[in-house]
C-alpha cells in the first residue's frame, strides 16, 4: 500500500505551470485519499485554541483533491479553523473567540465568511483523526493554499504552520491578531487584517505587511495595492484575476506591501459590518 502511496507521490509536480501543476497534483492526491480510504475532507490539526486557551479546535482541509467553487480565490486549497464540539455557525453567532479572537465582525457583525455553510464540512471532520504531518505536506506539495477560509490562523501554532506551509508552493492568509504581542512571530506568513488606515499605520510600523478593507473605492486606490482579483485585469492566460494568479497577501516578502480592498457583500452583511466598524 505505502509502496503506492509513494510511486504516485513521486509524479507530484512541484515546479512548471501553475495550472498543469494543480491539476496533476489535485488530481494525484485523488488517487492517494482512494488508496487510503480516506474522506476529501480532512483534518490536519486539533488542539486548544491560543485564542482563548480553552476551546478544543481543528485545521480541516478540503479542495485538495479537486478545484473549489470560489469564483474569487480560484483554485485554492481551503484550510478552516473549526471549532470541534459546536457548530460553527453557532460559535460565530456567540461571539466565541476560539477561531475569531477579537474580530470586530465576530459575533454575527458582518463577517464575509457564510458560517451557516460550513455545517457539512464540519460534520464531516469533527469525529475525524489527525491524519500524519508527513501526509498533510503531501497533499499541500506544489500546491496553492487559502488559510482561514474561516477561522483566524492566531488560533494554531507557528510551528503547525511553519511545518504545513513549507510544503506548498504559495498561500494566502490574514489575521485580526496582528496587534497582539504574543501573535507578532505570524507575521513572517500571515498579512494584518485592518480596518482603517490608523491600524494600516500600526500594523506596518509593527513590522506587518496589511490588507486594508475601506469602505471608499478611492482611499482603496490610494493606499495600496488594489485587490487584483477584485479588478478587471486578466492574467497571462487572459483570464480574470484571482487570489490564486495573484497571491500577494501573504507575509512571505521581506518588502512590506498593503493590499486594499473594498467592503463588499450581501446588504444586511454590510450594514452590520459599517456598524461593527464604527463601534
Amino acid at each position: 500500500m505505502f509502496d503506492t502511496i509513494k510511486a504516485i507521490a513521486k509524479a507530484k509536480h512541484t515546479n512548471g505551470p501553475f495550472i498543469v501543476r494543480n491539476l496533476v497534483n489535485k488530481g494525484l492526491n485523488k488517487a492517494i485519499v482512494k488508496a487510503l480510504k480516506y474522506k476529501e475532507t480532512l483534518v490536519l490539526y486539533k488542539g486548544i485554541s491560543l485564542l482563548d486557551d480553552e476551546t478544543p479546535i481543528m485545521l480541516v482541509m478540503s479542495g485538495f483533491t479537486k478545484d473549489s467553487s470560489n469564483a474569487k480565490t480560484g483554485p485554492l486549497v481551503q484550510l478552516y479553523i473549526l471549532p470541534i464540539h459546536e457548530s460553527p455557525k453557532d460559535t460565530y453567532y456567540s461571539g466565541s473567540k476560539s477561531v475569531c479572537g477579537d474580530c470586530k465582525y465576530n459575533g454575527n457583525n458582518g463577517c464575509y465568511v457564510r458560517w451557516s455553510n460550513l455545517g457539512s464540512i464540519w460534520k464531516s471532520a469533527k469525529n475525524q483523526s489527525v491524519i500524519p504531518m508527513t501526509l498533510s505536506r503531501e497533499f499541500l506539495k506544489g500546491l496553492r493554499v487559502r488559510v482561514g477560509a474561516a477561522g483566524d490562523p492566531a488560533a494554531i501554532p507557528a510551528s503547525i504552520w511553519s511545518q504545513l506551509l513549507s510544503s506548498c508552493e504559495n498561500y494566502t492568509g490574514y489575521t485580526h491578531q496582528w496587534n497582539n504581542p504574543i501573535f507578532q512571530d505570524l507575521s513572517q506568513f500571515f498579512v494584518a487584517s485592518v480596518d482603517n488606515a490608523r491600524e494600516n499605520e500600526k500594523a506596518r510600523s509593527l513590522g506587518w505587511s496589511t490588507f486594508f478593507v475601506t469602505d471608499s473605492e478611492e482611499e482603496a486606490k490610494e493606499e495600496g495595492i488594489r485587490c487584483l482579483a477584485s479588478t478587471d485585469k486578466k492574467d497571462s492566460h487572459g483570464l480574470p484575476m484571482t487570489c490564486s494568479t495573484c497571491m500577494l497577501c501573504n507575509g512571505k516578502s521581506t518588502k512590506q506591501k498593503t493590499i486594499t480592498e473594498v467592503l463588499h457583500g450581501a446588504s444586511n452583511t454590510l450594514h452590520k459590518a459599517r456598524k461593527a466598524r464604527t463601534a
